[in-house]
């Protein structure tokens, strides 16, 4: 098989790519610590979310006042998107969280709240959503999430190794690892909700991501023939240049659709979107510019691949 002549250095310039994602890695944990954690939401912490019309245009202020008067100063109000095809300007969506991981809001707390809200603003009909989440049920969900993603990542690491070597399964797991920092990194800066839809987001990230490391392994595997001829850093070079075009047009034919949940989707679909806008971003970045430098440096630091 005839190699391809490189076309852009991804290897050489490691260390630029390196420094970058350890920027944006950093940056995700200064949000993590300024927002004191997640934004970790009621799947998790337990609480209720209604969903309701109001009768005239308010906004968050007024709502966040109303529900202040009843205690409630942790709740999260948030907008919905207007729709010109729904008559959906004054729909907003309340999560109320539980005041503490043991304790729920009960049916007349509830009642109560949708009481004052319409006697001060007025709903229009019944609430669009109303529902309830038991505060056990969010710490079984984090170890649920927690095993899976476990799981997912020791499969990978068999999969690759046996696929390929010990080196690249090593690569791809920390590629992976990059890309779901990179994720809850911007989820930490822009203070979003974290939810079932985020931890569902994650794992399909991991899946998509490790499939386009895979194409850019396979082929660097193809012409590792080569590398006594042109060496180990030219190979990986020529083998990422040779799948550029086709790892950025799948990566942009995927993303077109997201962006479009991202925009015009429900609010439940615009966290799995954001989401997976940004593993996709993260996971084509780190397919070309992580996991193949990260093999040129373990080639660098073992004796025994020099050769």
């Amino acid at each position: 098989m005839r190699i391809r002549n490189r076309n852009f250095d991804f290897i050489g310039r490691r260390k630029i790519w390196f420094t970058i994602s350890i920027v944006a890695i950093a940056a995700g944990i200064i949000g993590f610590i300024v927002n004191g954690g997640f934004n970790l939401g009621i799947d998790f912490l337990g609480g209720s979310l209604i969903e309701v019309k109001f009768d005239r245009p308010t906004d968050t202020a007024e709502i966040r006042e109303i529900m202040g008067e009843l205690g409630y100063d942790n709740v999260i109000i948030q907008k919905v998107i207007p729709d010109v095809l729904k008559d959906n300007s004054d729909q907003f969506i309340i999560r109320i969280k539980a005041k503490n991981l043991g304790e729920s809001i009960s049916t007349e707390e509830k009642n109560e709240i949708l009481n004052l809200l319409d006697r001060k603003i007025g709903i229009t009909g019944q609430p669009l959503q109303d529902r309830t989440v038991e505060p056990g049920f969010g710490s079984i969900l984090v170890k649920n999430a927690l095993i899976a993603i476990a799981i997912s990542i020791a499969g990978i690491l068999i999969y690759v190794w046996i696929r390929f070597e010990i080196r690249f399964g090593a690569a791809a797991i920390l590629a992976l690892v990059h890309d779901v920092l990179i994720t809850l990194g911007v989820y930490c800066i822009l203070n979003r909700e974290v939810n079932t839809s985020t931890i569902a987001a994650i794992l399909t990230i991991l899946g998509y991501s490790l499939n386009d490391t895979i194409v850019v392994f396979d082929r660097i595997r193809e012409n590792t023939s080569l590398v006594g001829k042109l060496g180990y850093d030219r190979v990986l070079n020529d083998s990422i240049n040779a799948i550029l075009s086709r790892s950025i047009n799948t990566s942009l034919t995927t993303l077109f659709p997201v962006v479009l949940l991202l925009i015009m989707g429900t609010t439940a679909l615009k966290d799995f979107a954001l989401a997976l806008t940004v593993g996709i971003v993260a996971g084509t970045y780190s397919s070309i510019c992580i996991a193949s430098p990260l093999l040129a440096v373990w080639n660098k630091k073992f004796p025994k691949y020099k050769k």
